[in-house]
């Protein structure tokens, strides 16, 4: 026989486990959404998304055109994510402004203003998809 407070820590525990799942979903859609978002000249803008607890100084010397360093370091860092943190989604190429701000035909009205603007979308996305 199961007990109230053992059915509450059963429950608390699925709810974790959920938010978890969301939170990974949303960093995985957003990285998707900048990486694919940012113009593509030689590719390292692209590549060049980071992800942390921590603001990421790094500046990545491989340049992709379809952006595989930055896809695949959102996955490896998403793994670990849990819910009831923080985190960082940097990009540290020298013209990365000049790009968010319309330097390129390709992306005029940026990458991350758009990522942001569509943030609650991105967010009702991830709930639906882990219910």
């Amino acid at each position: 026989m199961i007990g109230f407070g053992d059915a509450l820590h059963d429950f608390a525990q699925e709810c974790g486990v959920r938010f978890d799942k969301i939170v990974r979903k949303v960093c995985i859609d957003i990285t998707r959404d900048l990486m694919l978002a940012t113009p593509v000249d030689t590719g390292l803008a692209r590549s060049n998304w980071f992800f942390g607890n921590d603001p990421i100084s790094t500046v990545g010397t491989v340049a992709s055109k379809n952006g595989s360093p930055s896809i695949q370091r959102g996955l490896e860092w998403a793994a670990h994510l849990r819910a009831g943190g923080v985190f960082y989604i940097v990009n540290n190429v020298p013209y990365i402004l000049k790009l968010e701000f319309g330097s390129s035909e390709q992306a005029p009205a940026g990458m991350a203003r758009i990522t942001v603007a569509r943030w609650q979308k991105i967010v009702d996305g991830a709930v639906g998809a882990t219910r």
